[in-house]
């Protein structure tokens, strides 16, 4: 058998402290030095050059509310006379009832009917994002989709929210000055339970307030006081209604849903701003105006900026809207107070 070639050098560095399988040479490894033995001697400088952190090419967005509140501004002017800053909605009362006999040989008194008038008010709203060249040429990924796409959500959140706000007036005020107190009922200590959903469903009726589609009534509920009414455990609430009505498998408790109660459907949001006020309404509860003219409509538009600095660098994209929401009939909201804590076991 021939004798092997080469002689000792610098890079053979002695016997190894056992166990050992690799020679006693310099190897040349991935790195980092953390993750090998401190023998043999190790080099790391090609695989630090080389072996890198890889991508995923994908962009994730941040975890999204659902947009629930701007489908309720059931109420829209269909019937301009001209293009304004602002709507004018008209109210006629209807005649009181007259039960009163006739006298056969004296002629009626004419009554009034009264009126008054709501003005809801346009406002712009918008943003806008802008990149460069630079960013352009150079992301390893495109970053125009991705602006575009963030852009365009933020339009639907933000208007949302605008919807939802207008919610939150004390009361809304007339045209002739007089004004419309928004009911609340239960309190900041208690929680969501199938009382106050008695008591809110009472009013509504009471106001002649009509159902969403002639269906429901429905109350937006934060996720905290959708809990409240999962965790009722008595022969009276939510839990004990739901699994005697809709047996013990594959039932609404099972899926965690609520869905429709005490004729009112409950619509689950985490957009609301808190945790302690739910909204419950019925038709013509919110209006919506916004501009008809060319160019605008019901829902924002995206922008795309023109390109006019001297070496078109800087490109923009947006969103623009005109639009106004307000309680049009205040007898047709009502604001749940409860605790913004979830229920805890009992």
């Amino acid at each position: 058998m021939a004798a092997g070639t080469g002689t000792p050098g610098a890079n053979q560095n002695g016997p190894l402290a056992a166990p050992a399988y690799s020679p006693g040479e310099v190897v040349t490894a991935a790195g980092p030095l953390s993750r090998n033995a401190p023998a043999p001697q190790v080099d790391i400088t090609l695989g630090g050059q080389f072996v890198t952190k890889a991508y995923d090419l994908a962009i994730y967005p941040a975890l999204r509310p659902q947009l629930i509140f701007d489908q309720f501004a059931t109420v829209r002017a269909s019937r301009l006379t001209h293009r304004g800053g602002s709507v004018r909605f008209n109210f006629v009362d209807d005649i009181p009832d007259q039960i009163t006999p006739l006298l056969e040989n004296i002629d009626v008194d004419s009554v009034s009917i009264g009126s008054k008038a709501l003005t809801v008010s346009m406002d712009e709203f918008g943003t806008a994002v802008t990149t460069t060249a630079l960013l352009r040429g150079t992301s390893m990924v495109p970053i125009d989709p991705i602006v575009a796409e963030r852009v365009g959500y933020n339009a639907g959140k933000s208007i949302d929210r605008l919807a939802k706000n207008a919610l939150d007036v004390a009361d809304i005020t007339y045209d002739d000055s007089t004004t419309g107190a928004i009911t609340q009922i239960g309190a900041s200590g208690t929680f969501l339970n199938s009382y106050l959903l008695q008591e809110g469903v009472s009013l509504l009726e009471e106001r002649n307030v009509r159902p969403f589609m002639s269906e429901a009534y429905v109350l937006v509920v934060s996720p905290r006081q959708a809990q409240h009414l999962k965790a009722e455990n008595t022969n009276q609430g939510w839990r004990y209604v739901t699994s005697r009505n809709e047996g013990a498998a594959n039932n609404s408790i099972y899926r965690g849903e609520i869905g429709m109660y005490e004729g009112v459907r409950i619509v689950v949001n985490n957009n609301m701003g808190a945790n302690d006020t739910a909204y419950l309404m019925g038709a013509e509860a919110l209006a919506k105006v916004f501009s008809e003219g060319p160019g605008y409509g019901p829902n924002p538009r995206v922008v795309l900026s023109p390109v006019v600095d001297k070496l078109k660098r800087f490109a923009s994209v947006g969103w623009y809207h005109l639009v106004g929401y307000s309680v049009f009939r205040n007898e047709a909201l009502i604001r749940v107070k409860t605790s913004g804590n979830l229920k805890p076991a009992s």
